[in-house]
């Protein structure tokens, strides 16, 4: 069976029009490093993951998973973000730095992306961990 993961990478790569040997040049690594992602020999690490998702411009999600997050509405965000907090309260993080907003003002658009991937990466490792 044909491993979804190499299939994503396959058909991000010809849409982004790149061919194996440009992308593992783009990346630093060997030509043929890139191939061996697509035809399921290796597996890229958690850096090469997130360069990536940035080169075909796609989320972490997408790429490791093949689903999308979807932001709906104002009000579902503010409901969702509203119930971060109290996850955060349960767990016992009364104040968590991740929610100090002149923290988050310091960021640019590229840190607050790497930022995403990372969180993506983090969700993604716990569910392989529930799954184990």
């Amino acid at each position: 069976m044909i491993d979804p993961f190499c299939l994503r990478l396959e058909n991000l790569r010809e849409k982004s029009g790149y061919t194996k040997k440009e992308l593992s040049q783009k990346l630093g690594f060997s030509a043929n490093v890139y191939g061996s992602y697509e035809r399921g020999e290796r597996r890229p690490s958690f850096e090469t993951c997130c360069k990536l998702a940035n080169i075909f411009h796609v989320s972490l999600d997408y790429l490791l998973c093949g689903k999308e997050y979807n932001q709906g509405n104002i009000e579902t965000e503010e409901s969702q973000l509203t119930e971060v907090i109290e996850l955060f309260k349960e767990k016992g993080l009364k104040h968590p730095y991740i929610l100090q907003l002149d923290k988050w003002e310091e960021l640019s658009q590229e840190d607050l992306q790497e930022l995403t991937n990372h969180f993506n990466w983090v969700v993604h490792k716990a569910r392989l961990r529930k799954k184990a």
